[in-house]
C-alpha cells in the first residue's frame, strides 16, 4: 500500500512568538511510512473524497476546531510550512 498524507491548515491552532493565535498544520500519514507516496492526479483524486470534518475528527480536534476554521493543503505546502 502507497502511503498516503492528509495534511490540513487550523486556524488558530498555533501562537507565534507573542502568543497571538496563528495558523499551524497536522498531518495524517496512513499506510506504510516506508512505502512510495501517492502523488499527482492519484493523489488529487483521493483528496476530493476527504471531508475535512473526517480529518478534524480523526485527529481529535473536533471538540475545538470547525471545517471553517481549516482547508486541506498539499503535503508539499506541509513541508514547506514546517520547514519555515
Amino acid at each position: 500500500m502507497k502511503k498516503i498524507r492528509i495534511c490540513l491548515e487550523v486556524q488558530r491552532l498555533g501562537e507565534d512568538e507573542y502568543g497571538v493565535p496563528c495558523p499551524n498544520v497536522v498531518c495524517v500519514t496512513l499506510g506504510d511510512e516506508d512505502a512510495e507516496e501517492l502523488t499527482g492526479a492519484e493523489y488529487e483524486k483521493f483528496l476530493q473524497q476527504i471531508k475535512i470534518e473526517d480529518v478534524l475528527r480523526l485527529t481529535l480536534l473536533d471538540k475545538y476546531y470547525t471545517p471553517a476554521d481549516c482547508r486541506l493543503i498539499t503535503p508539499d505546502e506541509y513541508d514547506r510550512q514546517c520547514e519555515e
